[in-house]
């Protein structure tokens, strides 16, 4: 969801039930490009060849080289700017942050991604374009440490030029205005994880071992309980700020030290597109080049992630059905959790 970067009039969120159910278009303006998929590859020192190696890609099934599924928002995204149109960047004037264009009139003035989830359906490749449409399906008032606001769900469908449908998204986007700096809320503080049931783990260490894609997971080889092999990660405020740029999501949460305090928050933070795309990465290095990534989520954010920290992904199986495998996933760092959710995968038989 983008901030506008007109100053439209705001709605109430009584004024804002009208807007249920209905059907807005978008186009993104940019076709998927190898230089795209590269940058965001680059972040996550993501090895994978049917990201980079056309004959690779055709001998596991595709035409050529794959785009990340968690790259898919990006070519669905707007121009920031085109000609004709008044300067984007002049005093008074929100800054927009990207993403599918969901420009809805409100009165709260910060926002962070609450909840994502991501079902996809057709592969993406060099000189494909994006168009969709999305609709607002639910309103609901909330109160956190943040602040007072709404929280705003929002679902998706992305298509093809061709017609085909690859991807259909649900994104609920918590919007409110930040806490007075008089408050209790006045020091940034993270959520408390909850009291642990185990012995705390050690802390964990940066994945740096290349990926073995000479091995094939088979459907057969999964069993409900299994672990998957976790993937970890250190931040810098470099990697946070490729990160979001490969994405083009500028929100200023994600590279104003300033505005992210603002908000309520210690410093910048990971983007949960950085963690959608480290879960794609743990599992594409455990399922190998012939499975599937079918589905990301519903996943919801419990933490922050910083510049400094180490996080880790993790994943376990708790179902299997016709060459289907669900799995729980977890993401955290040294304070706890920062993410849950599901994910689903396909393997060969």
């Amino acid at each position: 969801m983008s901030e506008s970067s007109d100053q439209k009039q705001a709605l109430t969120p009584e004024e804002l039930q009208a807007w249920i159910g209905r059907e807005h278009d978008f186009a993104g303006v940019d076709e998927v490009t190898r230089s795209d998929i590269r940058r965001k590859l680059e972040v996550y020192c993501a090895d994978c060849p049917i990201h980079y190696d056309d004959d690779v890609a055709r001998a596991h099934g595709y035409r050529g080289i794959v785009a990340p599924v968690g790259l898919t928002a990006l070519w669905a995204m707007p121009a920031y700017w085109t000609p004709g149109e008044p300067v984007l960047f002049r005093p008074g004037v929100r800054e927009q942050s990207g993403g599918i264009r969901t420009e809805i009139p409100i009165t709260f003035q910060g926002g962070v991604n609450a909840a994502a989830s991501w079902e996809y359906f057709e592969p993406l490749y060099v000189g494909d374009r994006l168009h969709g449409n999305w609709r607002l399906i639910e309103i609901k008032p909330h109160t956190s440490r943040l602040g007072e606001g709404v929280m705003l769900t929002v679902e998706a469908s992305v298509f093809k030029q061709t017609g085909e449908l690859v991807a259909k998204n649900q994104n609920t986007h918590y919007r409110f205005t930040p806490k007075p700096k008089d408050t209790a809320s006045d020091k940034p503080r993270e959520k408390e994880p909850e009291p642990a049931k185990a012995p705390a783990p050690a802390p964990a260490i940066p994945t740096t071992e290349p990926g073995d894609w000479r091995r094939q997971l088979r459907f057969a080889e999964v069993a409900i309980g299994d672990a998957v092999p976790p993937f970890s990660m250190w931040l810098s405020y470099q990697r946070v700020v490729m990160s979001v740029a490969a994405d083009r999501m500028f929100s200023p949460l994600h590279h104003n030290k300033e505005r992210a305090q603002w908000r309520g928050f210690s410093d910048i933070v990971f983007n949960t597109r950085g963690y959608e795309m480290m879960f794609e990465t743990m599992l594409r290095r455990w399922i190998g080049l012939d499975g599937r990534v079918k589905k990301l989520g519903p996943f919801r954010m419990k933490g922050s992630s910083y510049p400094g920290d180490v996080v880790t992904v993790r994943a376990r199986v708790t179902g299997k059905d016709e060459r289907v495998v669900k799995l729980e996933i977890i993401a955290d760092n040294d304070r706890g959790e920062a993410g849950r959710g599901e994910a689903e995968i396909a393997l060969p038989a």
